[in-house]
Formats: structure tokens, C-alpha cells, sequence
């Protein structure tokens, strides 16, 4: 936000929040210079969520490369190995085709954020369209 890079402001995240980081990596052994590829979707809350995480890493001893793709690159470099980690599989509805297409292929560690929505925005100016179907008319 305000101009900011990502890793400037995911820094700033971390420094802020070291009660958090030190739940989230609470038992975990540092790393010593160990490679780790995150691929993430270029939307706002991945773009935010895998700098923060990248940073943490980055803490712990890991040299993270960030891959910046879309969506179905990202699954399949999961799928193959190219990528070791991401953060923007949007389960269960947004990336299902992908889930189902690439099942056995990744393991799906658990949620990485909760409260987020996806939905339909229009401009102010486009009066009583509250649905797809209203875009039609």
C-alpha cells in the first residue's frame, strides 16, 4: 500500500509482529542457506501473504525465490515440483478445477488465511445490479 514494495512492507510486518511469528514457527529448526520456491497468483492478499512468509524464511535461514504466475502454472509447478510452496490455492471453489486435476500430486497442508471473501463489485454508478444475471439486462 502507499507505494511501498512488497518485502519492504512485509518486513515492516514482521518486525511489528514478532509475538505472531514466533507462534508461527514455534519448534521449527533454523535452516542453513536450504533453497524453497513459493509461487503465488498476483492478486493483493498473495502478493501480501507470500512476502510475509517469504520474510519469515528468510528469518529462519531459507533462501526463498518468489515465482509470481497464474494460477494454472502455479498448480502445475506444484504438481511437478518446480515450486515447493504456495500460498494462493484458493480451496475449496476458486481453484477446484486445478485441486481435482492435480489430486495426489501436492499436499494441502491447511488454511493460510480465514474471513476473506470473493465476490462481484461494480462501480457506484451502475445502479440495482446486485448479480451476474443483472449485468445481462
Amino acid at each position: 500500500q502507499e507505494g511501498k514494495k512488497p518485502e519492504e512492507a512485509a518486513a515492516e510486518f514482521v518486525k511489528k509482529h514478532q509475538d505472531l511469528v514466533k507462534k508461527w514457527t514455534k519448534g521449527v529448526d533454523k535452516a542453513d542457506g536450504e533453497k524453497i520456491k513459493l509461487g503465488y497468483v498476483a492478486w493483493d492478499s498473495e502478493i501480501a501473504s507470500t512476502n510475509v512468509v517469504a520474510k519469515v524464511l528468510e528469518d529462519l535461514g531459507y533462501k526463498v525465490t518468489l515465482s509470481q504466475v497464474e494460477a494454472g502454472p502455479m498448480w502445475t509447478g506444484i504438481a511437478k515440483g518446480s515450486v515447493d510452496a504456495s500460498l494462493a490455492a484458493w480451496l475449496p471453489q476458486t481453484h477446484k478445477t486445478y485441486a481435482e486435476k492435480y489430486k495426489g500430486k501436492y499436499e494441502d497442508i491447511g488454511t493460510s488465511m480465514t474471513g476473506v471473501k470473493i465476490g462481484l463489485v461494480v462501480p457506484t454508478y451502475m445502479k440495482d445490479v446486485n448479480s451476474i444475471e443483472d449485468l445481462k439486462k
